[in-house]
C-alpha cells in the first residue's frame, strides 16, 4: 500500500471546525456559593464512580465464522463486541451489502451488543460506506487509523468522513498508529524504511489532531502498544483525551517485550504475547485504574493480532486466559 493510497481527490476542507454557543442563548445565572460547592462535589463523586465498559474485539477470530466467534465470546462472559470490516488479512466478518437485520439476529441470539466497527486498510469511499453501515447496525463508533501523510489526512481525507459521521450519528475514532504502512504481510514486520512523514503516532500528534479537527464527532481510539513503541506515557494520554472528551475507544492490548525498535514495524509478537497477562509488558491493572480515575465511560476492548492459523480451541483458550486477568481487575474496580 502506498503512502497516499487512501487519499482521494476530495476538495480541501478547512479542518478547524469549532462549536460556538448560540447567539440567542440566555446567559447563565450565577449560582450561590453553596450550590456551586454541591455541584462540584456531585461532579467529583460522579467521576470517582464512573466506569468504562469491558468489551472484546472479534479480531482474534478473524478466520472463524461470525456466529462461532460471537458464541464463544458470549460463553466467556462478554456482552459487547467490536465488529470488523477491514482489509484482508484483517478481520472482515461484516461488510456493506450484508443484511444488518441478520447480523443483529446473530448478536441478539447470544445477548451481544455491537460496540464499534473497525475499518482498517480502506479508502475514503469505502470508509464512508461503512459509516452508514455502522449506523444501520446501531453502532455509534467507527475506528480506523491514519495511513497517509498527516497534512493529507486532516486536509482532505478525514473531514468528509467526520461530516458523514455527524449526519449519521456515528463518531469517528482515529487510532494512534505507527507510520509504518499496512501490508498483507504486516505481521512479518519490516517496512520501517517506508514510513511516511507524519501521522498520528505520538502524544504530540494526538494533541495536534484533536486541535486541528475540533469536532464532537472526531476523537481517538487509544492503542497502548503503539504508544509503548513510541515511548509515550499511556496514562498521560488517557488523562488528556478524557479531559477533552475525545477518548472514544480504548484497546486492552499488549506487545511482546522482545519487540525490536526500528526493525519489527507492526509485528507486535505472537498472539499469546499481545494478549494481556500478569507477566506481560504493560501493567493493565494500572492502566484500567487510570481509565476509571479519569472518568472514562466508553468501551475498553480486549484485543490482539497474531492469531492467524489458530484453531478455535486455541483462540478460546488464550482469550480465556487473558480474560481471567483483565476481568479480575475490572471487577475489583467496580467495588
Amino acid at each position: 500500500m502506498s503512502k497516499r493510497s487512501l487519499v482521494t481527490n476530495t476538495p480541501l476542507k478547512t479542518p478547524n471546525r469549532r462549536l460556538v454557543p448560540s447567539i440567542g442563548a440566555r446567559p447563565r445565572k450565577p449560582s450561590s456559593p453553596g450550590a456551586e460547592s454541591a455541584s462540584t462535589k456531585l461532579h467529583i463523586e460522579k467521576g470517582l464512580t464512573a466506569m468504562f465498559r469491558y468489551t472484546a474485539e472479534i479480531l482474534p477470530y478473524h478466520d472463524m465464522p461470525l456466529e462461532d466467534a460471537v458464541r464463544d465470546l458470549a460463553e466467556i462472559g462478554f456482552t459487547e463486541v467490536n465488529l470488523w470490516s477491514s482489509a484482508s488479512p484483517l478481520a472482515h466478518h461484516v461488510n456493506p451489502g450484508d443484511d444488518p437485520g441478520k447480523i443483529r439476529d446473530v448478536l441478539d441470539k447470544y445477548g451481544m451488543k455491537p460496540g464499534g466497527l473497525t475499518v482498517y486498510g480502506k479508502n475514503q469511499d469505502e470508509i464512508l460506506e461503512r459509516v452508514q453501515f455502522a449506523a444501520d447496525l446501531g453502532i455509534d463508533t467507527v475506528i480506523f487509523d491514519c495511513e497517509a501523510n498527516y497534512s493529507d489526512f486532516v486536509g482532505s481525507f478525514l473531514p468528509p468522513i467526520v461530516e458523514a459521521g455527524a449526519k449519521a450519528g456515528v463518531r469517528i475514532a482515529v487510532e494512534n498508529h505507527l507510520t509504518v504502512p499496512f501490508s498483507a504481510d504486516f505481521e512479518s514486520g519490516g517496512n520501517e524504511d517506508k514510513r511516511w512523514d507524519e501521522g498520528v503516532d505520538t502524544f504530540a500528534q494526538i494533541k495536534r489532531l484533536v486541535r486541528d479537527i475540533d469536532d464532537p464527532y472526531l476523537g481517538v481510539c487509544l492503542a497502548p502498544p503503539h504508544m509503548w513503541v513510541m515511548q509515550e506515557t499511556i496514562s498521560e494520554v488517557i488523562a488528556f483525551l478524557t479531559e477533552r472528551k475525545r477518548l472514544y475507544y480504548y484497546y486492552i492490548w499488549d506487545v511482546d517485550r522482545a519487540y525490536r525498535h526500528g526493525l519489527d514495524g507492526l509485528n507486535f509478537g505472537p498472539g499469546e504475547k499481545q494478549l494481556p497477562s500478569p507477566d506481560g509488558t504493560l501493567d493493565h491493572r494500572y492502566l484500567l485504574t487510570e481509565l476509571k480515575r479519569a472518568g472514562y465511560e466508553g468501551a475498553a476492548s480486549l484485543k490482539c493480532h497474531g492469531t492467524h492459523g489458530w484453531s478455535m480451541e486455541k483462540i478460546g483458550r488464550e482469550i480465556r486466559r487473558s480474560d481471567a486477568y483483565i476481568r479480575d481487575a475490572y471487577e475489583a474496580l467496580k467495588k
